[in-house]
């Protein structure tokens, strides 16, 4: 039998071990999201990528451009203007997604729309929607909730798509039936739309990228039972929920291209710009030194609330901006940090 003294020694080296463990599980936690970060910035730094072709823009718009935004373009439409009743859509999800709750960014987005568009009406177009929740409640006295049944219309047929392409298509349907300004809930207007909404084409809609690639649907202007909509929901037949952002991005570019009578393209600086690229969204949410945030401060005085002339509105790019920045913000930090997108969107506070 082994005395106390030999027993306690037998034991003694599984302290040391478990020390050590919990060491090296410190260590992983110090290191590993660092290099998880470098990781990410070394990739991105890869000049074969795509996002490298949208980030360079020259700033230069085309003269049909020009006249999109100042609202002189002709074409086959009516010389009524588009109704300026903004359209969102919320909820076409489970609700077990990461992101599923709405919160302070769909907030902002609402509140931009209603100060800077000064729209006639705002309707949340929705499938599930809990209308308890704080954040809603603070824009809900001046928002119309319109319910849609999932099993009806074009919701329907498309249980089988994630919610982006169920909003894609759903958006279209309502601006064939109502006509308006249809804007995703991480778009943040920042000028009145006032110029472009009476342009003569029917639509009016931005490019992506600064090297004209697409023309995105996260901001869309248009006359109810517009031929441009109408054949961009036709073309619906042929989706292919693996392609991501073809029926969304680059189909409405490929229209506009057959039909330019029917469709006023802006620059990309119109509503999205910077891009969702990681340089440009580091560029967007960075901290600033006192003397760039004092520049930001001075661009927004003198371009009316936007970054850039005739910067209308700002596309946050949640899809890629979520976990790295947008997840973190709230009221008290836009209000105490000066990154270009808080100092940007402080003035939608309340």
């Amino acid at each position: 039998m082994l005395s106390p003294s030999l027993r306690r020694v037998d034991r003694a080296p599984k302290w040391p071990l478990l020390s050590c463990l919990l060491f090296l599980a410190f260590l992983v936690y110090l290191v590993l999201p660092p290099l998880w970060a470098l990781s990410i910035k070394l990739y991105h730094a890869n000049p074969f990528l795509h996002e490298h072709k949208i980030e360079v823009y020259d700033f230069h718009a085309t003269t049909e451009e020009i006249g999109c935004l100042a609202g002189h373009q002709s074409g086959s439409g009516p010389r009524t203007s588009i109704p300026n009743i903004v359209h969102f859509i919320w909820g076409l999800t489970d609700g077990n997604e990461p992101h599923s709750q709405f919160g302070f960014i769909e907030y902002l987005s609402i509140r931009s729309a209603l100060l800077a568009l000064k729209p006639s009406q705002v309707k949340l177009h929705y499938a599930t929607l809990d209308q308890s929740n704080n954040w809603l409640r603070k824009v809900k006295d001046n928002v119309t909730l319109v319910y849609h049944d999932p099993e009806v219309g074009v919701l329907e047929s498309t249980h089988s798509w994630q919610a982006a392409h169920r909003a894609d298509i759903l958006r279209l349907d309502i601006l064939r039936e109502e006509g308006g300004i249809y804007m995703d809930l991480d778009v943040v207007a920042l000028q009145s739309f006032d110029n472009i909404l009476r342009n003569a084409k029917d639509v009016t809609m931005g490019h992506e990228g600064g090297d004209r690639s697409g023309v995105a649907n996260a901001v869309i202007l248009s006359r109810k039972e517009s031929r441009f909509i109408n054949r961009w929901l036709h073309m619906y037949r042929t989706f292919d929920p693996t392609d991501w952002n073809y029926h969304s991005v680059r189909l409405p570019k490929e229209i506009a291209m057959r039909h330019p009578e029917e469709i006023c393209t802006l620059p990309p600086l119109a509503f999205f710009w910077p891009t969702w690229s990681y340089k440009h969204l580091e560029y967007m949410h960075s901290l600033l030194s006192v003397s760039d945030a004092i520049r930001v401060k001075e661009d927004l005085h003198n371009h009316s609330g936007a970054l850039f002339r005739n910067q209308l509105a700002y596309h946050a790019w949640s899809q890629m901006s979520w976990d790295p920045y947008l997840k973190q913000l709230t009221p008290e930090l836009v209000k105490n940090q000066d990154s270009r997108f808080n100092i940007m969107v402080r003035r939608f506070l309340e």
